[in-house]
Formats: structure tokens, C-alpha cells, sequence
């Protein structure tokens, strides 16, 4: 229904995909519809932030054309990898299901059910990432774009509700990334037919083949009992949250590891997620998934082999965790079994010497570790803690939309007042990237606007320094200075304002000290300021103390927001 070109944003410096719509090019019966969908691609899309995500830069409307600038990708669609016939390794299943799940879990905790999950909506990058596209008939829960009864989706990926035109949620996007698991799995999807009727009467009262059935070895009755899960015909049988998929998924594969191997060896298999959970609903979630028999029958298949699971403990989030599955594999028993030796030999005390050391250097190592792994746990709570605080704080003051009675001034004569509180945001990113160093904020964003246009009046000379002055303060000029610059010149040089200005507060995690670093925009006046707080300090007081400064009902911040 469009074109995307390949543009370049010379603010930013930054290379982008623009997606387009023409209007005059569409059925005016279903221009409507095709809008509506568009425009919600931005607005669903457009909220998250997650590096499994497709990222949306701007949405527009000019003239004939309306426009999504978004992330440009150099990458396959996961569907050309199944044309081609491609048959996945376990971990390469892992990867790609890991990173899914992921997004899945961080989109579904903003509200944003994608409804499409489909290999042609994943796009993988030449490092293996993957990115979620297209959130075109995206399920957004403070929205009625969409009404019961609608169906839509892809047939060989919709979930028995969406064929029935049943309300849907999260669990409809768990259903079709059980479809994508299947079909990674053994290269064919669990229902396929000649026409949609087919395909949807196998939908909502077959059971698929297992995994382990068809022709690809390495699926194990561990990993077919995650799919039956996923593939449950009623909601509330399947896996509820992505990150309970996520976990069952690990547990299968470590489970599936085979109980034989070369005598005396140790394998080590690491499962590294590419993708990191950024929030959410759900983050201190629990698994559901009952295990109880699952595990009988383990204990029973790998009599022979030692399992042990380490966890990082530096986050709660299933995504940031790295799974380590080590099989110790007992020496097969021999024959003729070498005799022991009858005296001991005499041990180097060169040797023991360094074994000691050596072993004081680890435990060293070891407490070091431990330390910057209780401090990541401080700083990731304080965050935590703040954005449960900023996520029902600015639904609340959204709906109130409250008169801010701050002053604003540039100069005795350009001055924003009466400023009226208009849509506010908050971001979150947790993201693990090596062992001690991470990247996490809560990031929380208001416009004010004023009454009418503000009007900022220079000396002729300054032209360049006010147009500097503005960019900085990221104000808008509504008139274009260039051709008022190009009249004769007088004495003063007069425009117009746009009324919105920005406030934003951004809680970064300061991991070297276990501190949290604050930024703000515009908080108290025009530009910027940095603050650093403890993070014992992060308390529902301090919170509320930092809430009514920002709606106006105190002038004065916090006493424990010390600037630096």
C-alpha cells in the first residue's frame, strides 16, 4: 500500500527507513482503515523501546503522503530463512526464541499486544539479532481501535481466539510464538490447509504432532511438552506471561542435553540471550508451568549425568540471566583398571605454594564479584521502585491534566506561564551488556504548553546567538527567521514562539558507586541540571516530593537531590 525509501536524518546523523502511505493511491471505502492502522503502527510501536523492537523515530502527515520514520535494518525476514529450507541448530533456536520472548514480555508490560507474531515480522540483522516489525493491527489496552468480533492476523499463526473474533491479550502473541518455536524446530508449521476454513477448524480442535515426531532428532519430549503449552487451545491453559515461556524453554533444553559422552569429559553448553528485558508487569514473576512430572521423568532419562543450572544473580529478569548447562560425564568403567600407585610421590612445595596463592587470588576475585553484584541489585531496585512510582503517577495526572503555575523566562520579555500539563511519558531500559558494566534508566518525559505563542524579541546583531539559544533549549520557532532575516534590517528582530516546552527527568543507574545519577531538562527553568541520589534514598517520600514539584503543588525540590 506504500513505498519505504531509505533516508538520512542530518540532525541526528543517522541513517532511517521512511514507510509511506499515499492517500490518493487507496480505495477511498478502505482508506479509513488503512489510515487507522498506520497511525497505530506509530502510536503502538512508537512507545517501546527495546533493542528486539523495531524503533520509531517520527510519524507525520503532509499533503498527500503520511510518513513513519523508523530504524533502518540491514538483515533476512525470518521467513526467506524457512523458503530456503534453512533447518536450525537448538542454539540457534534458543537465540532467536530467547530475543523474541523478550520483546514480547517488555511490549506486553506497556500495554501493546502485537497480534501478528509471523517470520515475515521478524526481521534477523547480520549479528544475529532480531527485531519485531510491523505492529500494524497491534492491540494497544488503552485503546478501542479494535472491537470484539474483528478478526485478524495471519491463519497459520492466529491463536483459537483470534479465528473465533474472541477479545484477545498477551496470551494470543504466546500462542503464535509457539507457532514460530514449532516451525524452528521442524521447518513446517503445526496446521497447515488449502484455504483459511481449513486451517482454522485444525486450529481450534487439533492437537499438533509433537516436535520429536517429525523428522528433526534433536527435540526432545522436554521441548514437546513446552510446545503443547504454548500451542494450548484455551488462554488460560497456555504459558500467561513471555518470560514464563521464556523459563520453561530453558529448563527443556537443559533438560534435552544428552546423558552420554566421551568418558571423563566435562560439555558446557552457554545460552547468552541477545535481547534484555526493559520492565514490565511482570518482573519479579514466578513460573507457573508445572514441572512436577516433567522432572520425575528427568531424574529418570539422565540417572547418569549431573545437571547444574547457574543463574546470574544480578537481575530478577529472565532475560538478563546467562544459563549454563555443565554435564559431568562419569569415566565409562575399564577392564583392566590401572592400579594404584603404592607410594604417594613427593609434592613440589613450589607448588603448593603457588596453589595457595593462587586460590587466595580466586577468593579475592570472588568477594569482588559478589560486592558489584549486590551493588547492580541496589541500583536496579531503586529503579524499580521508580518506575513504579512514575508508571501510575502519570496515568493519574494525564487524566487530571492540571494548570502548572511555574514561570518560564528567557529574558524579562519572552516568558511561558499558565503552562498546561499535556501527555506524559516514562521509558524504561534494563540491559545487561558485560559482566559489570550496564545500562539502565527510568526516563520520564511531560510537554507544557501555554496559552497562545510566546513572543521572543533580540537586537538585530544577535540573530545567530538566538537561533544557538533556541536549538539548545529545543523551543520552536513558529515563524521562519530566515526570511524575517532577510528583510531590511532594523533594530530588533521579532518572532514567534511555539508554546510547548519539554520537561524531562531521566534516573540513570550509576554502577561504579551504586548511586543513581539524575538529568533534567527544564525541570525548575530553562536547560539543564545533573542531581545524584543514593540508592536507599529511592522512598515512596522522596518520590512524592519529587511528584508535586513537577504538577506545581510545591516550589521547591527535594533537599536530597544534590546537584553535581
Amino acid at each position: 500500500m506504500g513505498i519505504v525509501y531509505e533516508g538520512f536524518d542530518p540532525f541526528i546523523e543517522r541513517a532511517v527507513a521512511i514507510k509511506t502511505i499515499q492517500k490518493s493511491l487507496i480505495d477511498q471505502s478502505e482508506a479509513p482503515e488503512v489510515f487507522s492502522r498506520f497511525r497505530r503502527e506509530a502510536q503502538a510501536a512508537g512507545r517501546l523501546s527495546h533493542p528486539n523492537i523495531v524503533s520509531i523515530y517520527e510519524y507525520g502527515e503532509e499533503g498527500d503522503v503520511a510518513f513513519i520514520a523508523m530504524e533502518l535494518l540491514i538483515g533476512m525476514e525470518l521467513k526467506e530463512y524457512f523458503d530456503k529450507a534453512k533447518r536450525f541448530h537448538m542454539d540457534e533456536v534458543a537465540n532467536i526464541m530467547f530475543q523474541l520472548l523478550g520483546a514480547l514480555e517488555y511490549s506486553h508490560g506497556r500495554g501493546v499486544v502485537h497480534r501478528d507474531i509471523k517470520p515475515s515480522n521478524i526481521l534477523i540483522t547480520k549479528d544475529g539479532k532480531i527485531k519485531i516489525a510491523d505492529f500494524g493491527i497491534a492491540k494497544i489496552e488503552s485503546s478501542d481501535l479494535t472491537q470484539v468480533g474483528t478478526v485478524l492476523g495471519t491463519p497459520a499463526y492466529m491463536s483459537p481466539e483470534q479465528f473465533m473474533g474472541l477479545d484477545v491479550d498477551r496470551r494470543s502473541d504466546i500462542y503464535s510464538a509457539g507457532v514460530l518455536l514449532y516451525q524452528l524446530l521442524t521447518g513446517d508449521r503445526p496446521f497447515t490447509g488449502s484455504n483459511m476454513t481449513i486451517i482454522m477448524h485444525k486450529v481450534i480442535h487439533q492437537a499438533p504432532v509433537p516436535p520429536s515426531k517429525l523428522r528433526n532428532l534433536d527435540v526432545s519430549k522436554f521441548i514437546d511438552e513446552v510446545v503443547k503449552k504454548a500451542l494450548a487451545k484455551r488462554p488460560e491453559d497456555r504459558f500467561q506471561t513471555a518470560a514464563e515461556f521464556m523459563e520453561a524453554l530453558k529448563l527443556a533444553i537443559a533438560s534435552s542435553f544428552p546423558s552420554t559422552s566421551t568418558p571423563d569429559s566435562e560439555v558446557t553448553i552457554k545460552l547468552t540471550p541477545q535481547n534484555s528485558q526493559h520492565g514490565g508487569n511482570n518482573q519479579d514473576a514466578a513460573i507457573a508451568f508445572n514441572l512436577s512430572d516433567f522432572e520425575e521423568r528427568l531424574e529418570e532419562s539422565q540417572r547418569e549425568a549431573k545437571y547444574v543450572i547457574h543463574q546470574s544473580v544480578l537481575s530478577k529478569q529472565p532475560q538478563e540471566n546467562e544459563l549454563t548447562v555443565t554435564v559431568a560425564v562419569p569415566a565409562a568403567t575399564h577392564a583392566n583398571p590401572p592400579k594404584e600407585p603404592s607410594e604417594k610421590p613427593a609434592e613440589s612445595g613450589l607448588l603448593a605454594r603457588l596453589a595457595l596463592e593462587a586460590k587466595k587470588n580466586t577468593d579475592a576475585k570472588q568477594t569482588l564479584d559478589h560486592e558489584k553484584q549486590a551493588t547492580a541489585r541496589r541500583v536496579h531496585d531503586a529503579l524499580d521502585r521508580i518506575l513504579k512510582f512514575f508508571t501510575p503517577f502519570i496515568k493519574h495526572v494525564n487524566n487530571m491534566e492540571p494548570t502548572i503555575n511555574r514561570t518560564y523566562r528567557l529574558d524579562a520579555r519572552t516568558v511561558f506561564a499558565n503552562l498546561r500539563w499535556q501527555g506524559a511519558t516514562v521509558d524504561y531500559r534494563k540491559q545487561s551488556l558485560a559482566d559489570t558494566a550496564h545500562l539502565a534508566y527510568v526516563a520520564f518525559s511531560v510537554n507544557l504548553r501555554a496559552s497562545g505563542p510566546v513572543l521572543i524579541k533580540r537586537p538585530w546583531d544577535q540573530f545567530d546567538a538566538m537561533k544557538s539559544e533556541l536549538h539548545h533549549l529545543r523551543l520552536r520557532v513558529l515563524d521562519d527567521l530566515e526570511e524575517i532575516y532577510k528583510k531590511p534590517k532594523q533594530e530588533w528582530l521579532q518572532a514567534r514562539l511555539d508554546p510547548a516546552l519539554t520537561v524531562q527527568i531521566t534516573f540513570q543507574g550509576n554502577y561504579e558507586n551504586g548511586k543513581i545519577d539524575v538529568v533534567t531538562r527544564n525541570l525548575e527553568n530553562f536547560g539543564t541540571a545533573a542531581f545524584r541520589l543514593e540508592s536507599e534514598a529511592i522512598t515512596p517520600v522522596l518520590m512524592d516530593e519529587i511528584g508535586l514539584f513537577i504538577i506545581g503543588r510545591t516550589n521547591k525540590l527535594p533537599e536530597l537531590l544534590r546537584r553535581i
